[in-house]
């Protein structure tokens, strides 16, 4: 449950304390604040506005917050009056200027935060001062730290408006996660595997963290243990044994025959017929037990107990660095593995000693085979070499929640998968995404670089398109004349994404580009809001123009519309954004795609590029999303697969 305040006033003693207030609405005092540390008075929002009513108030405490989040909670792109009281006097305060950017708070808060001049201070009957400043959040999400020393601690989390952001921020991480993952485990590599926690340092931990969060989550290591435990491994042991002749019921004769012993024999006795008149005293048995203490069952109970020392390396480094939302993740962690080690079935598993390579039931056996690929995506001790790594890796422990990144890595994961489905192989070359360096294997998706991966589509036996996916390349103008449609005819562009389709026809070969850009907070409520439009023919283009403003951002769509047009070759522009959809519209309230072509203004184009548009994919609903881009994009590849020559007024009409 969400509380939306207007003011916070927290204190740490008689002369320290922080206000904040939103700089918009109005409040009303709470007579019971609501449970938040050091927080001793609460105004309530007694005017929302359109983002509060929508569930993201400007200031309010979370109680169910998820726990990857801060319960105190503040808003992007939001405005808050600050009043800081310190314990000391006024003059004190002004002989200590200059004070570092950022003061009272952390220097990293220098952007966002602007203090009052001096003359704007007052200083307070009990000695205190009280210092004023303006907090401008901007279009970052993440951890804000508004503590004013190890004395007064307070952090707060800076939550996306983007509706749904609290789960979509948990399901990006996931499913980033379990791309990586992929990539490394297809890759076949002659690097070993090597882990080890004193290999941990402090610049990895981050790392570590996104695939242990990605390992523990709910719909994998609980589902793989519930899978072992519906199955658990067991063996049949055997061993020969000697019992007294009186109590033998299951007599191993053939051993008995092989090995006998003339001492055990006696005079007379039961078997006396059988022995010329004497009998064995004891008898070899073959017994057999049933027994859990496999190796594959040791290699499982070791990797959670590993799983758990690095739980709770992670909570100690969390807890020394005041990371509370991540640390309640991870202890959280700590106690679904401690429960899970104590119960019986792993009592009776011996100690790990040599990894069973060949075996079939960690290869095959569901719940074990899903243990491998987390043991192994772990051991590969994934690293995040993007160009934003460290702002990246801050995020994942709580600092910089970098949702706008993930998200256009997640989109690329996701065009890739569907142009594999799509092609009948994906080609070697030098631009794999996957490097080998002397640390082991990392990723490598670099904005601004020649990221690449090549497929073959065969539409039938006789038309073959070779396809790239580019991440974030760059289109120039070229310096010199060209014969072919090349790069840009004016500025430099560089699309999230970009679709090159080469096909072989009349001797040349055609290029066809198809670019794409992720736009997370393009807010699916700017589709709903677009009606249906039936005007004069010649208020066609005014129309046209106000259809699409109210559809989408104008500077967004309108991007789309100068990629098309700027970049040569080019089909079409899309843009990616979390919404709730799952079609493909060319008519109606909701439409989503445009086509260039006369034909198109009713709804029924023979082809559907070149156009414009924009797709709803959203982490948690892309299962019913993505399969109509992958259907559009086969669509355009069933079409330019005939080899015929493009014209670009005409296309493939």
């Amino acid at each position: 449950m969400a509380i939306p305040l207007h003011r916070a006033r927290f204190s740490w003693g008689a002369k320290t304390h922080i206000d904040l207030e939103w700089s918009k609405g109005s409040g009303k005092q709470l007579p019971v604040p609501p449970p938040a540390p050091q927080l001793v008075m609460a105004e309530e929002e007694t005017s929302p506005d359109e983002h509060t009513a929508r569930g993201i108030p400007a200031l309010c405490w979370r109680e169910n917050s998820p726990v990857l989040f801060e319960r105190f909670q503040l808003r992007e792109n939001t405005e808050y009056l600050v009043d800081v009281t310190l314990p000391k006097s006024l003059a004190d305060l002004e002989n200590g200027a200059p004070y570092p950017k950022g003061w009272p708070f952390n220097e990293r808060l220098a952007t966002v935060f602007r203090i009052d001049p001096p003359r704007r201070w007052r200083e307070n009957a009990d000695g205190s001062t009280t210092i004023s400043g303006l907090l401008r959040l901007r279009g970052h999400a993440g951890i804000l730290d508004l503590s004013l020393g190890h004395d007064a601690p307070l952090i707060a989390e800076v939550v996306c408006r983007k509706l749904g952001y609290l789960d979509e921020f948990r399901a990006l991480l996931d499913e980033v996660a379990e791309e990586f993952s992929e990539l490394l485990l297809q890759y076949d590599s002659p690097v070993s595997a090597s882990f080890n926690l004193s290999d941990v340092t402090p610049e990895t931990e981050a790392a570590l963290l996104f695939q242990m969060r990605h390992i523990m989550t709910d719909r994998n290591l609980p589902v793989a243990l519930d899978e072992i435990r519906r199955s658990f491994h067991t063996r049949l042991d055997q061993w020969r044994g000697i019992e007294d002749i009186s109590a033998v019921q299951e007599p191993d004769v053939v051993a008995f025959i092989e090995e006998l012993d003339e001492s055990v024999l006696v005079e007379g006795g039961p078997l006396a017929r059988l022995f010329h008149g004497y009998s064995p005293r004891e008898f070899p048995v073959l017994e057999t037990c049933e027994t859990a203490d496999t190796v594959e069952n040791r290699y499982v109970k070791f990797f959670l107990e590993e799983l758990l020392l690095i739980a709770q390396r992670l909570a100690a480094s969390l807890a020394r660095n005041g990371r509370t939302a991540s640390l309640r993740e991870v202890e959280g962690w700590i106690f679904a593995l401690d429960e899970e080690l104590a119960s019986g079935q792993w009592r009776q598993v011996g100690t790990f000693r040599n990894f069973p390579s060949n075996s079939q039931v960690l290869q095959k056996r569901r719940g074990y085979r899903e243990i491998l690929k987390f043991d192994l995506s772990l051991r590969m001790s994934l690293e995040l070499p993007w160009k934003r790594a460290g702002q990246l890796a801050d995020g994942l422990i709580g600092d910089l929640r970098p949702v706008s990144e993930l998200y256009e890595y997640w989109c690329f994961f996701l065009l890739r998968r569907s142009l594999a489905e799509l092609a009948e192989a994906e080609l070697p070359g030098d631009s794999s995404l996957i490097d080998v360096t002397e640390g082991g294997l990392q990723v490598r998706l670099l904005r601004g670089k020649r990221s690449r991966v090549s497929y073959l589509y065969k539409r039938d036996s006789t038309s073959t398109v070779k396809m790239n996916l580019f991440y974030n390349r760059a289109f120039q103008r070229p310096t010199r004349s060209l014969s072919a449609w090349h790069g840009s005819y004016t500025a430099r562009f560089d699309p999230d994404y970009s679709i090159e389709i080469i096909v072989q026809g009349d001797g040349f070969l055609h290029r066809h580009w198809l670019h794409f850009d992720a736009k997370y907070r393009l807010d699916s409520v700017d589709l709903e809001a677009v009606s249906e439009t039936e005007d004069a023919e010649d208020d066609l283009d005014a129309d046209y123009e106000a259809e699409l403003a109210r559809v989408y951002r104008q500077d967004d769509l309108f991007k789309m519309h100068t990629y098309r047009d700027g970049i040569m070759s080019s089909r079409g522009a899309y843009i990616l954004f979390p919404g709730d959809s799952a079609s493909l519209r060319l008519t109606g309230p909701r439409k989503n795609l445009f086509v260039r072509h006369p034909s198109a203004f009713d709804g029924s184009p023979a082809y559907l590029f070149p156009s414009v548009g924009a797709f709803d994919l959203c982490p948690g609903r892309d299962n019913g999303q993505r399969p109509i881009i992958q259907e559009f994009l086969k669509g355009i590849l069933d079409a330019v697969s005939t080899g015929r020559p493009y014209y670009e007024e005409q296309g493939m009409f």
